[in-house]
Protein backbone atom coordinates (compact mmCIF):
# COMPACT_ATOMS: atom_id res chain seq x y z
CA UNK A 1 0.00 0.00 0.00
CA UNK A 2 2.63 2.23 0.95
CA UNK A 3 4.68 1.40 -1.97
CA UNK A 4 1.51 2.31 -4.48
CA UNK A 5 1.40 5.84 -2.88
CA UNK A 6 4.82 6.69 -3.02
CA UNK A 7 5.34 5.66 -6.22
CA UNK A 8 2.34 7.63 -7.72
CA UNK A 9 3.19 10.75 -5.89
CA UNK A 10 6.97 10.66 -7.57
CA UNK A 11 5.29 10.19 -10.78
CA UNK A 12 3.17 13.81 -9.62
CA UNK A 13 6.45 14.95 -8.75
CA UNK A 14 8.53 13.98 -11.39
CA UNK A 15 5.59 15.41 -14.02
CA UNK A 16 5.35 18.44 -11.99
CA UNK A 17 7.14 20.63 -14.87
CA UNK A 18 5.02 19.66 -17.65
CA UNK A 19 2.10 21.77 -17.78
CA UNK A 20 1.36 23.55 -15.30
CA UNK A 21 4.64 23.28 -12.62
CA UNK A 22 4.30 21.15 -9.54
CA UNK A 23 0.53 21.30 -9.01
CA UNK A 24 0.73 18.79 -6.44
CA UNK A 25 -1.65 19.79 -3.79
CA UNK A 26 -1.83 16.81 -1.23
CA UNK A 27 -5.75 17.71 -0.18
CA UNK A 28 -5.75 15.13 2.58
CA UNK A 29 -3.30 13.38 0.95
CA UNK A 30 -4.57 13.04 -2.51
CA UNK A 31 -1.47 11.17 -3.88
CA UNK A 32 -3.58 10.02 -6.04
CA UNK A 33 -7.08 9.39 -6.98
CA UNK A 34 -9.72 9.28 -4.04
CA UNK A 35 -11.10 6.22 -5.83
CA UNK A 36 -7.42 4.47 -5.61
CA UNK A 37 -7.22 5.66 -2.35
CA UNK A 38 -10.53 4.57 -0.90
CA UNK A 39 -10.00 1.03 -2.13
CA UNK A 40 -6.58 0.49 -0.30
CA UNK A 41 -8.61 1.75 3.15
CA UNK A 42 -11.69 -0.44 2.13
CA UNK A 43 -9.45 -3.56 1.51
CA UNK A 44 -7.25 -2.96 4.74
CA UNK A 45 -10.62 -2.27 6.36
CA UNK A 46 -11.97 -6.21 4.81
CA UNK A 47 -8.97 -7.92 5.59
CA UNK A 48 -8.11 -6.32 9.59
CA UNK A 49 -9.85 -8.06 12.38
CA UNK A 50 -10.10 -5.03 14.06
CA UNK A 51 -10.79 -1.76 12.89
CA UNK A 52 -9.11 0.50 15.44
CA UNK A 53 -6.14 -1.73 14.51
CA UNK A 54 -6.85 -1.01 10.51
CA UNK A 55 -6.83 3.00 11.16
CA UNK A 56 -3.55 2.30 12.93
CA UNK A 57 -2.19 1.17 10.16
CA UNK A 58 -3.58 3.52 7.78
CA UNK A 59 -2.18 6.28 9.96
CA UNK A 60 1.40 4.90 9.48
CA UNK A 61 1.30 4.85 6.07
CA UNK A 62 0.19 8.41 5.52
CA UNK A 63 2.76 9.28 7.66
CA UNK A 64 5.52 6.79 5.68
CA UNK A 65 4.14 8.37 2.50
CA UNK A 66 4.84 12.22 3.33
CA UNK A 67 8.47 11.54 4.27
CA UNK A 68 8.77 9.57 1.09
CA UNK A 69 6.99 12.01 -1.47
CA UNK A 70 9.56 14.61 0.58
CA UNK A 71 12.73 12.53 -0.44
CA UNK A 72 11.27 12.76 -3.84
CA UNK A 73 11.14 16.25 -4.25
CA UNK A 74 14.47 16.82 -2.48
CA UNK A 75 16.10 14.73 -5.26
CA UNK A 76 14.26 16.66 -7.55
CA UNK A 77 16.35 19.92 -6.01
CA UNK A 78 19.65 18.32 -6.54
CA UNK A 79 19.07 18.74 -10.36
CA UNK A 80 20.75 21.82 -11.96
CA UNK A 81 18.74 24.84 -11.24
CA UNK A 82 18.36 25.27 -14.95
CA UNK A 83 16.21 22.34 -15.31
CA UNK A 84 14.50 22.86 -12.61
CA UNK A 85 13.42 26.01 -13.88
CA UNK A 86 12.31 28.73 -11.97
CA UNK A 87 8.27 28.34 -12.52
CA UNK A 88 8.11 24.99 -11.08
CA UNK A 89 10.23 25.91 -8.41
CA UNK A 90 7.96 28.86 -7.28
CA UNK A 91 5.17 25.94 -7.33
CA UNK A 92 6.69 23.87 -5.06
CA UNK A 93 7.49 26.17 -2.84
CA UNK A 94 3.81 27.10 -2.60
CA UNK A 95 2.21 23.83 -2.42
CA UNK A 96 4.72 22.31 0.03
CA UNK A 97 3.71 25.62 2.30
CA UNK A 98 -0.26 24.43 1.42
CA UNK A 99 1.01 20.54 2.32
CA UNK A 100 2.10 21.55 5.59
CA UNK A 101 -1.60 23.22 6.49
CA UNK A 102 -3.15 20.17 4.90
CA UNK A 103 -0.97 17.56 7.06
CA UNK A 104 -1.62 19.42 10.20
CA UNK A 105 -5.37 19.00 9.59
CA UNK A 106 -4.80 15.32 8.62
CA UNK A 107 -2.69 14.89 11.48
CA UNK A 108 -5.64 16.37 13.88
CA UNK A 109 -8.32 13.98 12.82
CA UNK A 110 -6.52 11.05 12.10
CA UNK A 111 -5.19 11.63 15.92
CA UNK A 112 -8.79 12.39 17.26
CA UNK A 113 -10.12 9.35 15.57
CA UNK A 114 -7.70 6.92 16.75
CA UNK A 115 -7.82 5.87 20.61
CA UNK A 116 -4.73 7.10 23.09
CA UNK A 117 -2.96 3.74 23.16
CA UNK A 118 -2.67 3.48 19.33
CA UNK A 119 -2.65 7.82 19.21
CA UNK A 120 0.68 7.47 21.11
CA UNK A 121 2.33 5.60 18.78
CA UNK A 122 1.66 7.86 15.95
CA UNK A 123 3.62 10.74 15.27
CA UNK A 124 3.31 12.92 12.28
CA UNK A 125 5.21 15.99 13.11
CA UNK A 126 8.56 15.04 11.45
CA UNK A 127 5.95 14.69 8.51
CA UNK A 128 4.39 17.92 9.11
CA UNK A 129 7.65 19.72 9.12
CA UNK A 130 9.09 18.10 6.17
CA UNK A 131 7.14 20.23 3.89
CA UNK A 132 8.37 23.41 5.55
CA UNK A 133 11.89 22.32 5.39
CA UNK A 134 11.26 21.32 1.34
CA UNK A 135 9.93 24.71 1.10
CA UNK A 136 13.07 26.34 3.13
CA UNK A 137 15.37 24.11 1.03
CA UNK A 138 13.75 25.30 -2.38
CA UNK A 139 14.36 28.77 -0.87
CA UNK A 140 18.07 28.24 -0.41
CA UNK A 141 18.30 27.76 -4.26
CA UNK A 142 20.99 29.62 -6.04
CA UNK A 143 18.00 31.15 -8.36
CA UNK A 144 18.11 34.51 -6.58
CA UNK A 145 21.73 35.17 -6.42
CA UNK A 146 22.62 34.10 -9.38
CA UNK A 147 20.05 36.98 -10.66
CA UNK A 148 17.30 34.99 -12.52
CA UNK A 149 14.43 35.54 -10.11
CA UNK A 150 14.58 39.82 -10.84
CA UNK A 151 15.81 39.59 -14.38
CA UNK A 152 12.79 37.12 -15.11
CA UNK A 153 10.56 39.14 -13.23
CA UNK A 154 11.49 42.61 -15.05
CA UNK A 155 11.64 40.46 -17.99
CA UNK A 156 7.68 39.14 -17.93
CA UNK A 157 7.17 43.32 -16.84
CA UNK A 158 8.43 44.19 -20.19
CA UNK A 159 6.37 41.89 -22.19
CA UNK A 160 3.49 42.78 -20.11
CA UNK A 161 3.26 46.66 -20.48
CA UNK A 162 3.66 45.91 -24.15
CA UNK A 163 0.34 44.68 -24.07
CA UNK A 164 -1.22 46.73 -21.68
CA UNK A 165 0.27 50.31 -23.24
CA UNK A 166 -1.51 49.55 -26.30
CA UNK A 167 -5.25 49.77 -24.30
CA UNK A 168 -4.69 52.54 -22.11
CA UNK A 169 -3.86 56.34 -22.24
CA UNK A 170 -0.27 57.42 -21.20
CA UNK A 171 -0.95 58.61 -18.20
CA UNK A 172 -2.87 55.71 -17.15
CA UNK A 173 -0.12 53.81 -18.25
CA UNK A 174 2.53 55.44 -15.94
CA UNK A 175 0.54 55.36 -13.12
CA UNK A 176 -0.02 51.54 -13.81
CA UNK A 177 3.39 50.81 -14.07
CA UNK A 178 4.56 52.98 -10.67
CA UNK A 179 1.90 50.88 -8.37
CA UNK A 180 3.63 47.69 -10.24
CA UNK A 181 6.82 49.55 -8.77
CA UNK A 182 5.38 50.09 -5.22
CA UNK A 183 3.96 46.10 -5.63
CA UNK A 184 7.51 44.97 -6.24
CA UNK A 185 9.15 46.52 -3.51
CA UNK A 186 6.56 45.45 -1.28
CA UNK A 187 7.03 41.97 -1.86
CA UNK A 188 10.43 42.19 -2.20
CA UNK A 189 10.57 43.26 1.47
CA UNK A 190 8.06 40.76 2.65
CA UNK A 191 10.09 38.14 1.53
CA UNK A 192 13.46 39.44 2.67
CA UNK A 193 12.00 39.01 6.03
CA UNK A 194 10.43 35.81 5.43
CA UNK A 195 13.45 33.79 4.29
CA UNK A 196 15.54 31.74 7.05
CA UNK A 197 19.13 32.40 5.42
CA UNK A 198 21.48 34.03 6.94
CA UNK A 199 22.59 37.35 5.65
CA UNK A 200 26.08 36.91 4.27
CA UNK A 201 28.31 39.29 1.49
CA UNK A 202 26.98 37.68 -1.27
CA UNK A 203 23.40 38.42 -0.18
CA UNK A 204 24.12 42.17 0.08
CA UNK A 205 25.61 41.85 -3.56
CA UNK A 206 22.77 40.48 -4.74
CA UNK A 207 20.32 42.58 -3.17
CA UNK A 208 22.44 45.50 -4.43
CA UNK A 209 22.32 44.48 -8.22
CA UNK A 210 18.99 43.96 -7.65
CA UNK A 211 18.13 47.70 -7.07
CA UNK A 212 20.30 48.36 -10.29
CA UNK A 213 18.28 45.83 -12.37
CA UNK A 214 15.01 47.45 -10.95
CA UNK A 215 16.22 51.08 -11.56
CA UNK A 216 17.34 50.76 -15.00
CA UNK A 217 14.29 48.69 -16.22
CA UNK A 218 11.57 51.21 -14.14
CA UNK A 219 13.10 54.23 -15.70
CA UNK A 220 12.05 53.24 -18.61
CA UNK A 221 9.23 53.97 -18.54
CA UNK A 222 7.85 56.28 -15.72
CA UNK A 223 10.71 59.56 -14.29
CA UNK A 224 14.19 58.66 -12.61
CA UNK A 225 12.48 60.51 -8.84
CA UNK A 226 10.08 58.31 -8.49
CA UNK A 227 12.09 55.43 -9.60
CA UNK A 228 15.00 56.22 -6.78
CA UNK A 229 12.12 56.76 -4.20
CA UNK A 230 10.59 53.52 -4.45
CA UNK A 231 13.60 51.89 -4.73
CA UNK A 232 15.30 54.22 -2.15
CA UNK A 233 13.54 51.43 0.75
CA UNK A 234 15.36 48.44 -0.32
CA UNK A 235 19.18 50.65 0.18
CA UNK A 236 18.15 51.36 3.21
CA UNK A 237 17.16 47.82 4.13
CA UNK A 238 20.44 46.68 2.29
CA UNK A 239 22.21 48.93 4.64
CA UNK A 240 20.83 48.23 8.04
CA UNK A 241 21.27 44.44 6.67
CA UNK A 242 25.18 45.04 6.54
CA UNK A 243 25.42 47.50 9.74
CA UNK A 244 28.46 45.94 11.91
CA UNK A 245 28.02 47.32 15.04
CA UNK A 246 24.91 49.00 17.24
CA UNK A 247 26.04 51.99 16.95
CA UNK A 248 25.45 51.69 12.78
CA UNK A 249 22.14 49.97 13.44
CA UNK A 250 20.73 52.43 15.22
CA UNK A 251 22.31 54.87 12.83
CA UNK A 252 20.70 53.72 10.18
CA UNK A 253 17.43 53.06 11.23
CA UNK A 254 16.67 56.81 12.65
CA UNK A 255 17.27 57.75 8.68
CA UNK A 256 15.10 55.42 7.64
CA UNK A 257 12.13 56.85 9.47
CA UNK A 258 13.11 60.41 8.26
CA UNK A 259 11.78 59.37 5.04
CA UNK A 260 9.84 55.94 6.07
CA UNK A 261 8.47 57.01 9.32
CA UNK A 262 6.44 53.77 9.59
CA UNK A 263 8.96 51.45 9.34
CA UNK A 264 8.46 49.17 12.74
CA UNK A 265 11.09 48.43 15.07
CA UNK A 266 10.30 44.40 14.10
CA UNK A 267 12.55 45.12 10.76
CA UNK A 268 15.06 45.45 12.58
CA UNK A 269 14.60 42.36 15.38
CA UNK A 270 14.48 40.27 12.16
CA UNK A 271 17.10 42.14 10.44
CA UNK A 272 19.48 41.27 12.96
CA UNK A 273 18.28 37.74 13.88
CA UNK A 274 19.68 36.91 9.99
CA UNK A 275 22.86 37.83 11.06
CA UNK A 276 25.81 35.34 12.23
CA UNK A 277 28.29 36.38 15.05
CA UNK A 278 26.41 39.09 16.74
CA UNK A 279 26.37 38.43 20.08
CA UNK A 280 22.66 38.27 21.68
CA UNK A 281 23.35 40.66 24.19
CA UNK A 282 24.53 43.57 21.27
CA UNK A 283 21.31 42.11 19.24
CA UNK A 284 18.98 42.70 22.40
CA UNK A 285 20.47 46.21 22.56
CA UNK A 286 20.34 46.65 19.13
CA UNK A 287 16.33 46.12 19.11
CA UNK A 288 15.71 47.55 22.45
CA UNK A 289 17.66 50.93 20.90
CA UNK A 290 15.72 51.10 18.02
CA UNK A 291 12.06 50.02 19.51
CA UNK A 292 13.00 53.12 22.21
CA UNK A 293 13.66 55.27 18.61
CA UNK A 294 10.47 54.21 16.88
CA UNK A 295 8.07 55.12 19.85
CA UNK A 296 9.76 58.44 20.50
CA UNK A 297 9.17 59.42 16.75
CA UNK A 298 5.58 58.58 17.21
CA UNK A 299 2.69 61.48 17.23
CA UNK A 300 -0.08 61.00 19.57
CA UNK A 301 0.67 57.02 19.31
CA UNK A 302 0.91 57.21 15.49
CA UNK A 303 3.70 57.32 12.55
CA UNK A 304 3.38 61.28 11.74
CA UNK A 305 2.92 59.68 8.11
CA UNK A 306 1.93 56.16 6.34
CA UNK A 307 4.85 54.75 3.61
CA UNK A 308 3.58 52.40 0.21
CA UNK A 309 5.48 49.58 1.79
CA UNK A 310 5.21 48.70 5.52
CA UNK A 311 1.65 48.84 5.88
CA UNK A 312 1.46 46.25 3.31
CA UNK A 313 4.02 43.90 4.49
CA UNK A 314 2.22 40.77 5.54
CA UNK A 315 4.94 38.92 7.71
CA UNK A 316 4.84 42.00 9.84
CA UNK A 317 0.72 41.93 9.93
CA UNK A 318 1.23 38.33 11.01
CA UNK A 319 3.46 39.47 13.61
CA UNK A 320 1.43 42.45 15.35
CA UNK A 321 -1.23 39.49 15.56
CA UNK A 322 0.85 37.16 17.14
CA UNK A 323 1.44 39.45 20.15
CA UNK A 324 -2.23 40.82 20.06
CA UNK A 325 -2.85 36.61 21.13
CA UNK A 326 -0.33 36.40 23.25
CA UNK A 327 -1.68 39.23 25.28
CA UNK A 328 -5.28 38.03 25.11
CA UNK A 329 -3.89 34.35 26.05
Amino acid sequence: MRLVLTRSGCKLSESGGNGSPYRILMWKLKIVNTTRVTDIVEHVQLTSSRVQESNFTWSRVKDEVMIDFQAAERQKLEEPASEIGLEALCALINNNLRCYDLAMELSSTTLEALPQNYAEQVNFEDACKGFLEVAKESCSSNHWLEGQVTEYLVATFGDYFTDVKMYIEERSFRRFVEACLEETIVVYVDHMLLQKNYIQEETIERMKLDEEVLMDFFREYISVSKVENRVKVLGDLRELASSESPDSFTLVYTNILDHQPDCPPEVVEKLVSLREGIPRKDAKEVVSECKEIYENSLVDGQPPKRGFVFPKVKSLSASKQNRLWRKLT
